[in-house]
């Protein structure tokens, strides 16, 4: 359950961060959509580091 709370909440802190660089740099939706992939994929390979 931890888990999926941290993972909630990173989720939830990257797309607030994709929202404020979307308003301050007025990012169109698909570099926003490549922009939070990006994001994500690197978290997970952070996490997948942490493991190791």
């Amino acid at each position: 359950m931890k888990d999926r709370a941290s993972n909630d909440q990173h989720l939830l802190a990257v797309m607030q961060k994709a929202f404020d660089k979307g308003h301050n740099s007025h990012m169109d939706t698909e570099k926003m959509i490549d922009w939070i992939k990006q994001e994500l994929q690197s978290g997970y390979r952070l996490e997948d580091n942490k493991a190791l």
